[in-house]
Protein backbone atom coordinates (compact mmCIF):
# COMPACT_ATOMS: atom_id res chain seq x y z
CA UNK A 1 0.00 0.00 0.00
CA UNK A 2 1.38 3.34 -1.29
CA UNK A 3 2.11 6.06 1.57
CA UNK A 4 1.03 9.85 2.29
CA UNK A 5 4.94 10.46 1.64
CA UNK A 6 5.14 8.55 -1.29
CA UNK A 7 1.59 10.04 -3.06
CA UNK A 8 2.70 13.17 -2.27
CA UNK A 9 6.08 12.83 -3.83
CA UNK A 10 4.46 11.68 -6.82
CA UNK A 11 1.98 14.44 -7.52
CA UNK A 12 3.81 15.69 -10.30
CA UNK A 13 3.94 12.13 -12.19
CA UNK A 14 -0.17 11.91 -11.65
CA UNK A 15 -0.77 15.68 -12.44
CA UNK A 16 -2.70 16.16 -15.78
CA UNK A 17 -1.06 18.92 -17.28
CA UNK A 18 -4.08 19.36 -20.23
CA UNK A 19 -6.78 19.86 -17.78
CA UNK A 20 -4.59 22.50 -15.75
CA UNK A 21 -4.47 25.40 -18.74
CA UNK A 22 -5.06 28.93 -17.43
CA UNK A 23 -5.09 26.98 -13.27
CA UNK A 24 -2.21 29.10 -11.77
CA UNK A 25 -2.71 27.87 -8.03
CA UNK A 26 -0.58 27.30 -4.59
CA UNK A 27 -2.59 24.61 -2.52
CA UNK A 28 -1.67 23.67 0.75
CA UNK A 29 -2.14 20.23 1.98
CA UNK A 30 -2.37 19.47 5.83
CA UNK A 31 -2.70 15.92 6.11
CA UNK A 32 -3.39 14.35 9.22
CA UNK A 33 -2.16 11.05 11.03
CA UNK A 34 0.57 8.46 10.32
CA UNK A 35 2.92 9.87 7.92
CA UNK A 36 0.54 12.84 6.98
CA UNK A 37 2.46 16.38 7.57
CA UNK A 38 2.04 19.65 5.78
CA UNK A 39 3.14 20.62 2.01
CA UNK A 40 2.00 22.91 -0.87
CA UNK A 41 1.82 22.75 -4.10
CA UNK A 42 2.33 25.07 -6.75
CA UNK A 43 0.34 24.69 -10.17
CA UNK A 44 2.10 27.52 -12.39
CA UNK A 45 2.47 27.17 -16.26
CA UNK A 46 0.75 23.24 -16.80
CA UNK A 47 3.52 22.05 -14.03
CA UNK A 48 3.21 21.22 -10.98
CA UNK A 49 5.67 21.10 -7.97
CA UNK A 50 5.85 20.09 -4.35
CA UNK A 51 7.30 21.93 -0.95
CA UNK A 52 7.79 20.74 2.16
CA UNK A 53 5.84 22.76 4.92
CA UNK A 54 3.24 25.33 5.37
CA UNK A 55 2.43 28.29 3.14
CA UNK A 56 0.68 31.15 4.76
CA UNK A 57 -2.17 32.54 2.08
CA UNK A 58 -2.66 29.74 0.18
CA UNK A 59 -6.08 30.30 -1.93
CA UNK A 60 -7.15 26.51 -1.50
CA UNK A 61 -6.42 24.21 1.76
CA UNK A 62 -7.27 20.76 1.93
CA UNK A 63 -7.48 19.07 5.12
CA UNK A 64 -8.14 15.37 5.26
CA UNK A 65 -6.36 11.91 7.53
CA UNK A 66 -3.28 10.42 5.99
CA UNK A 67 -5.42 7.38 5.35
CA UNK A 68 -8.43 8.93 3.15
CA UNK A 69 -5.58 10.76 1.37
CA UNK A 70 -4.36 7.32 0.09
CA UNK A 71 -7.85 6.20 -0.24
CA UNK A 72 -8.20 9.15 -2.82
CA UNK A 73 -5.22 9.08 -4.76
CA UNK A 74 -5.31 5.61 -5.28
CA UNK A 75 -8.95 5.24 -6.58
CA UNK A 76 -10.38 3.92 -4.27
CA UNK A 77 -12.84 6.21 -2.99
CA UNK A 78 -14.48 8.99 -5.08
CA UNK A 79 -13.89 12.37 -4.12
CA UNK A 80 -17.51 13.37 -3.42
CA UNK A 81 -18.04 10.63 -0.99
CA UNK A 82 -15.09 12.25 1.22
CA UNK A 83 -16.39 15.66 0.64
CA UNK A 84 -20.09 14.52 1.76
CA UNK A 85 -18.56 11.89 4.73
CA UNK A 86 -16.53 15.69 5.72
CA UNK A 87 -13.55 13.23 5.63
CA UNK A 88 -12.27 16.18 2.80
CA UNK A 89 -12.27 19.60 3.52
CA UNK A 90 -11.79 22.69 1.53
CA UNK A 91 -10.97 26.13 2.71
CA UNK A 92 -11.32 28.42 -0.16
CA UNK A 93 -13.77 28.76 -2.80
CA UNK A 94 -15.87 25.98 -3.65
CA UNK A 95 -14.55 26.62 -7.43
CA UNK A 96 -10.82 25.64 -6.25
CA UNK A 97 -12.44 22.39 -5.00
CA UNK A 98 -13.89 21.23 -7.79
CA UNK A 99 -10.40 22.30 -10.29
CA UNK A 100 -8.97 20.84 -7.81
CA UNK A 101 -10.14 17.53 -8.04
CA UNK A 102 -10.30 17.79 -12.21
CA UNK A 103 -6.29 18.00 -12.11
CA UNK A 104 -5.60 14.66 -11.72
CA UNK A 105 -4.98 11.01 -13.49
CA UNK A 106 -6.58 8.91 -10.75
CA UNK A 107 -6.28 5.78 -11.22
CA UNK A 108 -10.70 3.86 -10.91
CA UNK A 109 -10.61 0.99 -8.81
CA UNK A 110 -13.74 -0.66 -9.28
CA UNK A 111 -16.07 -1.89 -6.67
CA UNK A 112 -15.47 -5.00 -5.15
Amino acid sequence: MATVKELVDGLPVMFNAMRSKGYNRQIQLNIAGDGGGEWWLEIKDQKCTVHPGKLENAKLILDMAGNDFVDYFTGKVHPMELVRSKKMKFTGPMTEGIAFNAIWNIPVVPPQ
